[in-house]
C-alpha cells in the first residue's frame, strides 16, 4: 500500500515529518512522510477542548488523537467520545514475564503473552496461536473475535459485500458490537504514573467494537498484540494527563510531560489518542464518527484501513482533565483480509441510522481521483436530488478519502440515499445506503 503524507505549517513548525492539522478546539490529524511504522516526529498546537464530551471541533469536549508516522498517518481530535482504545499490556504486570511459560511470547497477530494481554496469566496448558488467547476461566485458547476456528487455526470469519448484507444481520452485528462485559476494564494501583494493565474482558469488548464496524464495511477483522497493548496502556497513562494548555502536539509529548515514558511518547505518534470516552470500546464509536475532525477524518480513516492489523489498546482511567485517556495504536499493515477498490462511512446497502446520520459522510480507497472526487445524493423514494457540501480533506491518513455533509436535510429510516461519486479516472461509482433502526 502506498503511503501518503501533507505537509503542513502550524504553531511556527515548518517542515516537520508529519503534520497535524487541528481543529479549532483540540481535534488534529498527523500523516506521515514515510510508511516505515515508526513514529516521526513533529509538533503542532492542539487545542484546548472547551467542556465534556463531544469530539474534537470544541463542541463538549474530552478529546481524541492520533499517531503520526508509519504505515500513513493519525489523527487527533477532541471529544468526550471521539477516541481511545482499551489496552491490555504484557510484561511484568500481566502474569509474569514477558514470553515465559505457556501461552507464547505473541502467539502471532493478537497472540497471548506469558504475561498476557489484559494481564491475563500464563496458565493454558498449550501456546495459543495466531488470533487467538488463553481464556482464564477454562484455561484454552479461544478465537479472537471476528475470527472462527477452522482446522486448529483461527480464521477471519467471511464479512461479505457490504451492499449485500442482509438487514438482519446488520442490525445483530450493531448491537453485538455495543455490549460492553467489562465496565471497570482497568487494573492499577492507583498510582498517578502506574499504567497497570487491561482486563481480558476490556482488550474483548474493542476488538468486539472495532471488528464490528469493519465488517459493515466489508473489511477482515484485527487483533490485538500483547506487545502493542503494553505500549499503548503506557501512552493512555501518559495521555490522560496530558496538559490541555500546552501548544505542544499529544502525539509530541515532551519528556517533561506528566507520567512520561519513552515508550508512551513514541506510541502517542502512532496511536489515534483520546480523552473522555469512558473505556476502551466506546472511543471506537467516535473514532468511527470524528466530528470535530473535518479536515481529515484522521480517526476514522485509520479503523476503515483494509491492512489495518495488529493494534494495540490502551485506557487509563485513573485521573486526569476528562478522568480518561486512550491510546489506539494504528500504524501496522499486516492485515491480509479483503481489500476493496473503495468502502463508504455510512457503508453501502443497509446501515445502522447511527452512522447514517454521522456529520460528514466519506468514501475511500484505491480508487485514481478519489481526493479530489464529487459527491451526490439522490433520495430515490420520490426521485430527490438532495444538496451535500463538500469538505475538502487532507490525504495521508490510511486511503485516499472525499467527504461531503448532508446540507439542509435529515437522514430517515426506510429510506434509500443514492450517492455517486464523480470525477474518478475509471468512472463514476454509484451506490445506496439504506438507513435501518437497529435499536
Amino acid at each position: 500500500m502506498t503511503d501518503h503524507f501533507a505537509r503542513i505549517h502550524l504553531a511556527g513548525v515548518a517542515g516537520s515529518l508529519f503534520a497535524l492539522a487541528c481543529s479549532a478546539v483540540v481535534g488534529c490529524s498527523s500523516s506521515s512522510s514515510d510508511g516505515g511504522g515508526s513514529p516521526n516526529s513533529g509538533a503542532t498546537t492542539a487545542g484546548a477542548s472547551t467542556s465534556g464530551g463531544g469530539v474534537g471541533n470544541g463542541t463538549a469536549g474530552a478529546s481524541v488523537g492520533n499517531p503520526g508516522g508509519g504505515a500513513s498517518a493519525a489523527n487527533s481530535s477532541a471529544g468526550a467520545q471521539s477516541g481511545g482504545g482499551a489496552s491490555g499490556s504484557s510484561g511484568t504486570n500481566g502474569g509474569g514475564a514477558s514470553g515465559t511459560g505457556s501461552g507464547g511470547a505473541h502467539g502471532g497477530a493478537g497472540g497471548v503473552s506469558a504475561t498476557g494481554s489484559g494481564g491475563m496469566s500464563a496458565t493454558c496448558p498449550t501456546t495459543c496461536a495466531a488470533n487467538s488467547k488463553c481464556e482464564a476461566v477454562t484455561l484454552t485458547c479461544v478465537c479472537n473475535p471476528g475470527f472462527v476456528s477452522q482446522n486448529g487455526t483461527c480464521a477471519a470469519a467471511a464479512v461479505g459485500d457490504p451492499s449485500t448484507h442482509a438487514q438482519a444481520d446488520v442490525c445483530t452485528q450493531w448491537k453485538a458490537g455495543h455490549v460492553v462485559t467489562e465496565p471497570n476494564p482497568l487494573i492499577a494501583s492507583g498510582a498517578e504514573c502506574d499504567p497497570g494493565t487491561l482486563k481480558p474482558g476490556g482488550i474483548t469488548d474493542t476488538l468486539v467494537r472495532i471488528n464490528m464496524f469493519r465488517w459493515l464495511e466489508g473489511l477482515g477483522p484485527v487483533s490485538d498484540d500483547p506487545q502493542y497493548d503494553s505500549d499503548a496502556q503506557a501512552c493512555a497513562n501518559l495521555e490522560a494527563w496530558w496538559d490541555f494548555t500546552s501548544p505542544i502536539s499529544p502525539h509530541e509529548p515532551p519528556a517533561t510531560a506528566k507520567c512520561y515514558t519513552t515508550t508512551g511518547g513514541a506510541t502517542a505518534g502512532e496511536s489515534n489518542v483520546s480523552w473522555g470516552a469512558g473505556g476502551p470500546s466506546q472511543t471506537i464509536d467516535q473514532y468511527m464518527e470524528d466530528d470535530g475532525n473535518e479536515t481529515t477524518l484522521g480517526h476514522r480513516r485509520w479503523i476503515v484501513n483494509p491492512p489495518l492489523n495488529p493494534i494495540g489498546i490502551g485506557y487509563w482511567a485513573k485521573g486526569g482533565k476528562y478522568g480518561d485517556g486512550s491510546c489506539l495504536r494504528v500504524f501496522a499493515s499486516k492485515g491480509t483480509g479483503p481489500s476493496p477498490s473503495w468502502n463508504a462511512v455510512p457503508p453501502a446497502g443497509f446501515a445502522p441510522i447511527e452512522m447514517a446520520q454521522y456529520k460528514q459522510w466519506s468514501f475511500e480507497g484505491k480508487l485514481a481521483g478519489i481526493a479530489k472526487a464529487t459527491a451526490t445524493v439522490l433520495r430515490v423514494e420520490d426521485n430527490t436530488p438532495l444538496a451535500v457540501t463538500a469538505m475538502p480533506l487532507s490525504q495521508g491518513y490510511g486511503q485516499d478519502t472525499v467527504s461531503f455533509d448532508p446540507n439542509g436535510w435529515t437522514v430517515e429510516a426506510g429510506k434509500t440515499y443514492r450517492v455517486t461519486i464523480a470525477g474518478l479516472t475509471g468512472g463514476n461509482v454509484t451506490y445506496d445506503v439504506k438507513p435501518v433502526m437497529c435499536n
